[in-house]
């Protein structure tokens, strides 16, 4: 997800968003479904959340 999804997400859902814990990834959003670079830089990104 990107920044401006988020923002987009708090725009729509406010109240939602305020004790929601939203993790932007600055991973473009250019990859198609289930593409082997973009796996690669999830298991990075995400790997860094959950240590």
């Amino acid at each position: 997800m990107e920044d401006r999804y988020a923002e987009r997400l708090a725009e729509l859902f406010p109240e939602a968003m305020q004790s929601a814990r939203v993790e932007t990834l600055d991973i473009p959003d250019v990859y198609e479904f289930m593409d082997k670079e973009l796996i690669e830089l999830l298991k990075i990104q995400v790997g860094t959340l959950i240590r």
